[in-house]
């Protein structure tokens, strides 16, 4: 077997003669995601805008002929499955996942088709809940498909833990079919579980659910973290609709190679009342310049007479009298200055003290009030350090967006690699339009050179100055950099 340039995503499912769904959808995504597709068909499908009339089953030996020519040539590093037309072909499926070992594995359960008519067996239905369900990483049902699966119509939460019950790893509700002004999924495995929501588009798509389950397979392919792959993967639908072909009776996905917009990035909750819920804070500059953040009020002191315009206060592992103190002393530093001074993580004292904002991590995003900072008037700074972080920084609509880290660093031990100035110039194409960017994470004088043709408007440091032999030195060539 040679070695692949590109990651093969198996995709098993039936042929739609009309090629507005099925494989024909499939092989369309994983190619723009720059995978290589390998198609195995389930059934020859007999459908057109009237509804399915045949679902044509291929015969399990078939199948399985079709998938040792598959891997006899390719490594296969995903799997996306689609229609089961009989309990052989659902059996010979299961043999295959079987041979093919630990790899992801997303299941698009068609239980009948879009424009109505024939739908799958009851045994089909009874076959994938009891024997594929533990094979399989993710399930992307809708609500309709939920309800088979499941008996449950109350409540999508419950239905999703009950097919995870069964042994199911993961599962993303699509909840298109839901009567309300979102478009909102409901995602759950073991690590967490969220919502995620967007504006619904009036436009009625066929294909969609193909087109997400191959796209959330294809990232997993390429090694995303599976609440990325949903995140890149909604808003890649999301971009399809908008864009949407019409072809013939039918508006199909446009599988475009036009960059994302923020308005394609679904937005993320963790509970259903905060679902469009929305936060207003204050705007900041929309160029932060150099942002040093500091561990002691000392610091600020320092680099405000050295002409800083904004700084954040990070005190760690003191107790609250020492914090507290430690804030108050900061704000008497600046001395009348124009400075945007911000906290880390501490946000009631932040208000207490009235400080210019405050900054806050995803973990501390569970325990803050954020209305309560946005009716004080704060700012409010988020980090993300990756695609499902930036979707949760979404739905806070604060004052500015961080992404690190940019570079390696050793200031905080992170379970993230660099981000990269590639990575980093898709945050500023897509937020800065509408939010300040702040890179942080391993940034020196030599690298904020290589990062201001990106159009970052700041870029955030801690050992870079307050590790430096001549911190004074330091702090000019940075602002004389940046200026």
């Amino acid at each position: 077997m040679t070695k692949q340039t590109k990651p093969a995503v198996l995709l098993i499912g039936g042929l739609d003669p009309q090629g507005c769904a099925g494989i024909a959808a499939d092989i369309t995504t994983v190619q723009h995601h720059d995978g290589h597709a390998l198609p195995l068909v389930t059934a020859m499908t007999e459908q057109t805008s009237a509804g399915l009339t045949a679902l044509g089953a291929v015969t399990p030996d078939q199948l399985m002929a079709q998938f040792e020519n598959c891997r006899a040539d390719f490594e296969i590093a995903a799997v996306k499955i689609g229609l089961i037309p009989s309990l052989q072909i659902g059996r010979a499926i299961k043999a295959i996942l079987e041979k093919l070992g630990d790899i992801p594995v997303v299941l698009d359960p068609v239980l009948a088709s879009s424009s109505g008519g024939q739908s799958v067996p009851t045994d089909v239905q009874a076959f994938i809940r009891v024997e594929l369900l533990p094979k399989i990483t993710l399930l992307t049902p809708n609500l309709p498909e939920l309800h088979v699966l499941t008996g449950t119509s109350d409540s999508v939460e419950l239905g999703a833990r009950e097919l995870r019950k069964a042994g199911l790893n993961a599962c993303l509700v699509k909840g298109g079919h839901r009567d309300s002004e979102f478009a909102t999924d409901y995602f759950v495995y073991e690590e967490a579980e969220f919502y995620c929501y967007q504006d619904k588009h009036n436009k009625q798509v066929r294909g969609t659910g193909c087109v997400l389950a191959s796209s959330i397979a294809a990232h997993l392919a390429a090694g995303q973290d599976m609440r990325d792959a949903v995140i890149l993967a909604k808003a890649y639908v999301s971009r399809g609709i908008r864009l949407a072909d019409t072809v013939g009776p039918y508006q199909l996905i446009a599988h475009s190679r036009e960059a994302m917009q923020l308005a394609d990035i679904p937005k993320l909750c963790y509970q259903p009342e905060l679902i469009g819920k929305q936060f207003e804070f204050p705007a900041c500059p929309p160029r932060l310049g150099i942002y040093p953040v500091v561990d002691n009020s000392d610091w600020i002191k320092k680099l405000v007479d050295e002409g800083i315009e904004t700084i954040q206060l990070r005190v760690k592992d003191r107790d609250e009298t020492e914090t507290r103190q430690q804030i108050e002393d900061a704000l008497s530093h600046l001395n009348g200055n124009p400075v945007s001074f911000f906290v880390n993580d501490h946000w009631q004292m932040a208000i207490e003290s009235g400080a210019y904002g405050v900054h806050l991590g995803q973990e501390d995003l569970h325990d803050a009030n954020l209305q309560t900072i946005a009716e004080a008037g704060l700012r409010l700074g988020i980090s993300t350090h990756s695609y499902w972080e930036l979707a949760r920084a979404l739905a806070v609509n604060p004052s500015y967006i961080a992404l690190g880290p940019i570079y390696e660093t050793t200031s905080k031990q992170m379970p993230f690699s660099p981000q990269g100035i590639e990575r980093l110039q898709q945050w500023v194409d897509i937020l800065s339009d509408r939010y300040p960017v702040v890179a942080i994470g391993g940034i020196n004088h030599q690298r904020a050179q290589e990062l201001k043709p990106t159009g970052v408007g700041s870029v955030a440091m801690i050992t870079a100055i307050t590790l430096a032999e001549d911190y004074r030195a330091v702090t000019r060539e940075l602002l004389a950099l940046w200026q």
